[in-house]
């Protein structure tokens, strides 16, 4: 599972169960949903979003390209929101094969993974190039 972890720019791939209700998001759907805020659109799915620990290639990419944001100014939001009792950030998970088994165990989670472990069970709802 580690082999891609190096891999610069890779193709993200945002995930949910398959019995999830909803076939796609948009960046802004998925931004809101990151940062704890609420969507509108979706269906009425109520989604909980999964995060890789920080550090990892896959956080950082999707901190950039779907929030917008990096790192240090996602953990800044998070330390703000949790002081003021508003909210907590995603769980975090260590690789992309942990983020599949959440999201794949609990429909009601959403996730993101390199497009590269995309596997048979899954639904890819957004790619992120």
């Amino acid at each position: 599972a580690g082999l891609l972890s190096h891999a610069v720019h890779a193709e993200l791939a945002v995930v949910v169960a398959p019995s999830v209700n909803v076939d796609s998001i948009t960046l802004g759907q998925l931004e809101r949903l990151y940062l704890d805020k609420s969507v509108s659109g979706l269906s009425g799915a109520n989604l909980i979003p999964v995060d890789h620990k920080q550090g990892s290639a896959q956080r950082q990419e999707f901190a950039q390209k779907a929030m917008g944001k990096t790192e240090r100014q996602l953990a800044s939001y998070w330390s703000r929101v949790m002081f003021s009792g508003k909210g907590q950030p995603p769980r975090q998970y260590s690789n992309d094969t942990e983020v599949i088994e959440q999201v794949t165990s609990d429909p009601g989670k959403i996730g993101y993974i390199d497009a590269a472990s995309v596997t048979e069970g899954i639904k890819v709802i957004l790619r992120i190039p």
